[in-house]
């Protein structure tokens, strides 16, 4: 007989519970496998000190006290079925009345808004916000003239300590996305290169197409150090003409210490574990506390894994970049354009818009109709569930 299967079927042994065929056999193995007869001789102790061990006397009045238990249990549990079922049409008839009353205030809202709306030609909003631990900042069409330095540097201000102690160095991760027209999307790529080494950076991807008007783009994925990212996107930006650039400042002090300060506490709860395996003396006690140790093991390595990456994250950051080359057009395609295409596409665009406009509207008198429709149908519902 193999080891592997005298150690599954040792305990059995032990406690004589094997035909006799197996038990001569696994006897005749543990007289010839030394580590099998150590294994053997060490759960006969335990199984000797288990013996020698006083037993656990009861109350005198436990039977009568778990009798009295049982009944209160009983009782509590036949009382809280009566008061679900009394209790559950009214629920379910507060609970569709304030509902109705939420979706109709809702409604009413917005319709009020967009009728205050009507007759305003054009909006224009500038927003920036800086909510927990993210900050954003999008400027499209046109050249940028911000300085996007500032904006971050305000943006990490305006984040509070949040009760962390001063000496924590801040979890930031920084990722911007930038779209450049040039005359030349190859001379672009060339110094993007180039400032990939001068800032200690690299470039993850690339990749170039072009369309039938030879129009070339050229899209690059940049990953610079994050101390650097202010100073870089600085001169990704003399490169040409910005359409668009958005940048997002994410901060993950809190995550990042709190994962710190959960991998801590489970190390101590490891060693306690590792403590308590060496003075158990039960095989069952034994298997749950090891079951208990890999649980902890396995929590702390997906913790560590976890701060890997939010290492990777904040000490590299990334850029996405779009070079996108502009054919200059001929003076014949721009009078032709001002002339006759441009009075053609206003002219659909205005009938598409007034179209929509007008299902918008019905959209919106539709939803403001809604909720009293549903106030109505749940009011009668209610007064059926009240008649029965």
């Amino acid at each position: 007989m193999q080891c592997s299967k005298v150690k599954k079927l040792i305990n059995l042994y032990i406690d004589e519970e094997l035909s006799k065929g197996q038990m001569e056999e696994i006897s005749d193995h543990i007289d010839l496998c030394t580590g099998c007869k150590n294994d053997y001789y060490e759960l006969m102790s335990v199984k000797k000190f288990l013996q020698n061990m006083p037993p656990i006397e009861l109350p005198n009045n436990f039977n009568d006290m778990l009798h009295a238990k049982l009944l209160e249990e009983k009782k509590n549990l036949e009382s809280g079925q009566s008061y679900k079922k009394l209790g559950k049409r009214k629920f379910i008839i507060a609970f569709a009345v304030f509902a109705s009353i939420f979706i109709l205030s809702l409604g009413f809202k917005l319709f009020e808004n967009k009728i205050n709306d009507v007759g305003v030609t054009e909006t224009a909003l500038n927003t920036k916000s800086a909510v927990n631990y993210s900050s954003q900042t999008s400027i499209s069409s046109g050249k940028v003239t911000s300085d996007l330095k500032k904006d971050v540097s305000q943006a990490n201000a305006f984040d509070l300590n949040r009760g962390l102690d001063a000496n924590y160095e801040r979890k930031i991760t920084k990722d911007a996305t930038i779209s450049i027209e040039t005359d030349s999307a190859d001379e672009c790529y060339n110094k993007i290169l180039n400032i990939s080494k001068q800032y200690n950076g690299y470039i993850e991807s690339s990749s170039e197409s072009s369309t039938s008007d030879n129009k070339k783009t050229i899209n690059v994925v940049l990953k610079i150090p994050s101390n650097d990212f202010e100073d870089v996107i600085a001169s990704i930006k003399s490169l040409g003409d910005v359409k668009t650039i958005r940048t997002i400042s994410n901060d993950i002090t809190e995550q990042y210490y709190d994962v710190e300060s959960r991998i801590k506490n489970l190390e101590i709860q490891e060693e306690k574990l590792q403590e308590l395996l060496k003075k158990a003396s039960n095989i069952s006690d034994i298997l749950q506390v090891e079951d208990k140790l890999n649980e902890v093991m396995t929590q702390i390595d997906s913790y560590k894994n976890q701060i890997k990456i939010w290492d990777n994250m904040t000490s590299m950051s990334t850029i996405n970049l779009t070079f996108v080359q502009v054919v200059p057009q001929t003076k014949f395609g721009n009078i032709f354009g001002r002339s006759i295409l441009n009075d053609i596409l206003n002219s659909v665009l205005k009938s598409l818009k007034i179209f929509f406009e007008f299902l918008k509207y019905v959209f919106i008198i539709s939803i403001y109709l809604l909720p009293f429709s549903i106030l109505v149908y749940l009011i009668y519902i209610g007064y059926k569930l009240f008649k029965k």
